[in-house]
């Protein structure tokens, strides 16, 4: 007979469970480079980004596209919103974080965050590790490190396989990935005890703080990310089961 699991665990697969949303059909083409190109000027209104990086950005946003029409790396209703709602809220992290020599990105998917910050960080010696159990999204990953140039590597399996990645990594990223409680499960086992998590959360992030509080001690900061609908990147450290 199996084991009822921990009520607190039963929650956080409750806060990650969430309803498919209709199927949106693709935009036309012309339609949905008119309003990334709007997007676009939105977000360089309220930002100073450099030449280098703005080109970095560029080349991955055509990847995404043309990628995006053989499987689905983002939801397609948010593809023309790429610059402000993914690339926006994904580039917080080159400010936020502290200089590594490896993060490592869970569920990389079509590359955000852990694509963006590789872009936004090129010069500054670390280098981005993407973990991506599906194979498809893993070749995509690949191809966008090769085109652009990034350093890092992709690891085509499971979190759970993933342990001594984890062990080397000095920062972790996620975004929209799992509840809290269970993106502990994943890492604390395996990281060092100065590694600092960034997981970028929606507007449950309080709920799913107060379930994994059941299950673990850890020291948490909430940043204000940029993605919209009560979009904050919570900072852990000092993780330990409670």
């Amino acid at each position: 007979m199996r084991p009822e699991p921990s009520k607190a665990k039963r929650a956080g697969k409750i806060l990650e469970k969430k309803k498919a949303p209709p199927k949106t059909k693709p935009l036309p083409r012309a339609e949905l480079l008119a309003r990334q190109a709007e997007g676009r000027a939105l977000f360089l209104s309220s930002r100073d980004v450099s030449r280098e990086t703005m080109e970095g950005l560029d080349a991955y946003v055509d990847l995404l596209n043309t990628w995006q029409a053989k499987m689905n790396l983002v939801a397609e209703s948010t593809l023309a919103e790429v610059w402000t709602r993914h690339i926006a809220d994904s580039l917080v992290l080159a400010d936020l974080m502290p200089a590594f020599e490896l993060n490592v990105d869970l569920g990389s998917g079509g590359g955000l965050p852990g694509i963006v910050l590789a872009i936004a960080r090129r010069n500054q010696g670390g280098r981005v590790d993407l973990v991506e159990s599906n194979q498809k999204k893993a070749a995509f990953l690949r191809a966008a490190q090769r085109t652009l140039g990034l350093s890092g590597t992709v690891h085509a399996a499971r979190i759970e396989e993933c342990g001594a990645v984890l062990g080397a990594a000095d920062t972790i990223t996620a975004r929209a990935l799992a509840a809290l409680p269970d993106l502990l499960a994943l890492v604390a086992p395996h990281i060092r005890a100065d590694t600092r998590c960034f997981f970028h959360k929606g507007r449950l992030h309080e709920e799913e703080m107060a379930l994994a509080s059941a299950q673990y001690r850890f020291g948490v900061v909430q940043h204000e990310g940029d993605g919209g609908d009560g979009s904050t990147i919570l900072e852990i450290a000092d993780i330990a089961v409670a």
